[in-house]
Parts: structure tokens; sequence; C-alpha cells
């Protein structure tokens, strides 16, 4: 009888935990230690700051990450600070919300060495 239960009780884990980490992204956190910045300029004049570079402590490993997202929009993070983000693969997505977005979008970021 407790071993019929525990089969149960794991058939209905596993599915649960696929859906835990959808898209085989996993959710994270690591710390900002510097970053280096750009300004994106377009012809109709528009121009934005973004994070081009982070240098960070993930995972208790120091890793670089640069913006792979397209159009340069990546959110201007702070250093000394601690963010949440999906990772998936070599690469991790921080959610963003502005005034200008009508909906919380995910910025890509892509591992590119270490340091």
């Amino acid at each position: 009888m407790l071993k019929r239960i525990a089969t149960i009780v794991s058939l209905l884990l596993i599915p649960l935990s696929a859906l835990a980490t959808p898209n085989g992204r996993a959710s994270t956190t690591f710390e900002v230690v510097r970053i280096t910045t750009k300004i994106h300029g377009s012809s109709s004049g528009d121009m934005f700051s973004y994070t081009s570079l982070m240098f960070t402590q993930f995972e208790g490993k120091r890793i670089v990450f640069e913006c792979a997202q397209r159009g340069d929009i990546c959110p201007v993070l702070e250093s000394g600070k601690t963010y949440t983000a999906e990772r998936d693969g070599n690469s991790i997505y921080i959610m963003m919300n502005s005034p200008e977005l009508k909906k919380a979008v995910s910025a890509r970021f892509r591992q590119v060495g270490s340091w």
C-alpha cells in the first residue's frame, strides 16, 4: 500500500517539475560586480543607454555577459546589486519594465567569458 502511494506521488511530481522550468529555463540570482554601458542612437534621433557588458558573480563563478538583444534594448543595471534571471544554457533573460512598454519583456544577455 505504501509503495503504491509513493509511486503515485512520484508520478505526480515528475510532471510538476517539468512545468517549473518551462523551455529549459531555470530561475537563478546573480550579483553584478561591474557594468559597461553604451548609448544607442538612431537616425530618427531616439537615444538611450543600455548595459552592454556585465561582470558578475554567478553561481560562485566570475562570468561576463553581453547584451544580445536585438536593437540593444537591454536594461541599465547597477553594480553591487543582485538580480533574478532565467538561465537557458549560455544565455540569461532579465525581465524589464518601462513606461513605454505595455507589458514586461525579457532582455537576453549571453555569456562571453570569465574574468
